[in-house]
């Protein structure tokens, strides 16, 4: 991990403090989850190759290169501005910071209506999105050691992202310090809560240990970030377009570990001959909070 602040293993429960239990194996990485509030963390934390570099920060593993038709598919684009809008009904103006800004896509429009830039990890995505966007985004964490972001930011969002960090206590507790006193947090991420993740157990297709590292619900994350001084505004869920091409992959990496996702791609083999078609899916296991600073 870059940057000055360190993240320790996490052998107890970042939330309520209890002592975790192994829940899942999978991929030769142990999923803990806490008994008392539900928070799942493995434990090993981000996986890294053998440079010793984290898999986004290792250029070598091109991870997000493989699932180009899902992070720079037309799809991220209106993805990105569904969030611009939802972001639109709380603040119009001002300093943003997008962490874990991936392709840039949002930031390339954040930057029509704020004063906008972006944090990200990999060199690919960072040079992919400087040259085809002109996104004004650097590399960096959120865990970084960043005097000069103090709290310089209207808007804070993390789409998608918390699920990948080792340190989402820190990592908000950052948040709190780059926000001005008036400035609103956005966060989304897979809802473990939702019925759709209890009916699927441990087969719940967000359990992909390789990166999905911090597992929130709704009910865990919000207290959260209640002990990290926020009080969340709003709640709601997400949908996304998907291209059938990214869908069958999915359900196809998906079958070798569930005989239901066996089922769902033998099934769904017609989405292999219309593989550039998009669908719009909600199965209402994506959360967005809204978080403004909890007044003393």
């Amino acid at each position: 991990m870059s940057g000055n602040l360190q993240f320790s293993i996490r052998t107890r429960c970042d939330i309520c403090h209890s002592a975790g239990r192994v829940w899942l194996v999978k991929t030769g990485r142990e999923l803990t989850r806490c008994p008392s509030c539900g928070f799942a963390w493995v434990a090993a934390g981000l996986m890294r190759t053998s440079s010793g570099l984290s898999i986004y920060e290792d250029s070598t593993r091109a991870l997000f290169e493989d699932f180009a038709d899902y992070y720079r598919d037309a799809s991220a684009d209106d993805a990105a501005v569904t969030k611009l809008n939802w972001v639109g009904e709380f603040a119009q103006e001002g300093r943003l910071l997008d962490v874990g800004a991936n392709y840039g896509h949002f930031i390339s429009h954040a930057v029509d209506r704020f004063d906008a830039i972006g944090m990200e990890p990999s060199p690919q995505a960072v040079d992919w999105a400087r040259t085809n966007l002109r996104a004004p985004i650097q590399r960096g964490y959120i865990g970084d050691d960043r005097g000069d972001f103090a709290g310089r930011f209207d808007v804070i969002t993390m789409f998608d992202v918390i699920e990948h960090l080792e340190g989402p206590l820190v990592a908000l507790q950052q948040c709190r310090r780059f926000l001005a006193p008036h400035g609103r947090l956005f966060i989304t991420t897979p809802d473990a809560g939702s019925l759709v993740a209890r009916l699927l157990g441990r087969s719940w297709y967000h359990y992909d240990l390789e990166q999905h590292i911090s597992i929130f619900s709704v009910a865990n994350l919000e207290r959260l970030l209640e002990a990290c001084g926020f009080t969340v505004i709003q709640k709601r869920t997400f949908a996304r377009r998907y291209r059938f091409s990214y869908i069958d992959r999915r359900l196809r990496d998906l079958s070798r570990e569930s005989m239901l996702f066996r089922t769902a791609h033998a099934v769904a083999f017609p989405l292999r001959l219309f593989p550039q078609r998009r669908i719009a899916i909600n199965l209402h296991d994506v959360i967005g909070l809204v978080a403004r600073l909890r007044e003393e």
